[in-house]
């Protein structure tokens, strides 16, 4: 009988369930690193730029037996967006990277009739630097309850907060795992992902893939931060009004939302024992950037509607055995 406890992955991030049926549907893997490959598209800044995206993920999770029917499992996990420019003009401020860091709390507890309730809460970091700082502070929750209708059908519902559309959301959380066929897979966790994939002799998966993923970066770079409108400009030019060089924080860029939804068709190969390769090819059906101050306001021109590209993935994980 599988073990089904509701969508407890281990981060928000690009790469999060790679591998099907081991992120939300189960308890998350033991280990899991994963590379994303997104090709250069042009920004307007307002000035044309390209932007090539790559990211990288590792998580870790470490499952305790607190009982016969209870579980806790702390875990880590670690995001990064790497970015490259081409054809930047001068004065404009390369942001290179953008790092997020969460210290997920997983609670799994099986209750009698076949029913599960998983309450997970991860409190974490993203920005462009990662240090002390409350407004680089990120938190999400999760609270699902699941019931194993046969060994082929589990139905959850619940709510969660995420930063996965680039700002703070509470949404109604869904979860459905079926099996219609022998090794035919339907699972789909919303508002995050769908997945359908079929397993051949216990050891290759193939299936297709829809997923939604991001976060809201704080933004520290002392290029901005430390210039007008986020800190007060020099006033020694006569012609400077004196309101001008007073420091703005509404137009105070502070924060970046970026999303990004995703489908494409998925690979695994078992590599040995519950290790698994998996790599997914597909394209991009929306990419979204927002540029906004403390108060989650958007700048004026900051919304920027980057244009779809192909996209390739690729991850390891050792899954955790719950069969």
């Amino acid at each position: 009988m599988r073990l089904n406890v509701g969508p407890v992955c281990a981060g928000a991030g690009l790469l999060a369930g790679l591998c099907p049926g081991a992120a939300w549907a189960q308890f998350p893997n033991l280990v899991e690193l994963g590379a994303q490959y997104l090709p250069a598209a042009p920004l307007e800044d307002p000035r044309p730029v390209e932007a090539q995206v790559a990211s990288y993920e590792a998580s870790l999770n470490v499952p305790l037996v607190l009982g016969k029917n209870t579980f806790l499992i702390p875990g880590l996990g670690y995001h990064s967006d790497a970015i490259s420019y081409t054809d930047a003009p001068t004065g404009f401020t390369e942001l290179r990277a953008f790092h997020s860091l969460e210290l997920p709390l997983l609670f799994v507890q099986l209750l009698p009739g076949d029913w599960a309730l998983s309450v997970r809460l991860a409190p974490g970091l993203a920005a462009d630097q990662l240090g002390f700082d409350e407004g680089l502070l990120r938190v999400s929750a999760l609270g699902l309850i699941s019931h194993t209708f046969s060994e082929r059908f589990v139905l959850g519902g619940g709510a969660l907060t995420t930063y996965a559309f680039g700002s703070f959301l509470p949404l109604p959380a869904l979860y459905l795992d079926w099996e219609p066929l022998d090794a035919l897979r339907i699972e789909t966790f919303l508002p995050a992902f769908v997945a359908v994939s079929y397993t051949f002799w216990e050891r290759l998966e193939l299936g297709v893939r829809a997923d939604v993923a991001g976060n809201a970066y704080a933004v520290r770079d002392d290029r901005i931060q430390g210039a007008w409108p986020c800190a007060a400009a020099a006033a020694d030019d006569p012609l400077t009004a004196e309101d001008e060089a007073r420091a703005d924080p509404a137009r105070c860029f502070d924060h970046v939302a970026y999303s990004v939804g995703s489908a494409g068709v998925v690979a695994s190969v078992r590599v040995i024992g519950s290790v698994w390769f998996t790599v997914m090819a597909g394209h991009s059906f929306f990419r979204r950037l927002e540029l906004l101050n403390a108060e989650d306001v958007r700048l004026a021109g900051g919304l920027q509607a980057i244009p779809d590209v192909p996209l390739f993935r690729a991850g390891l994980s050792w899954r955790l055995p719950v069969d």
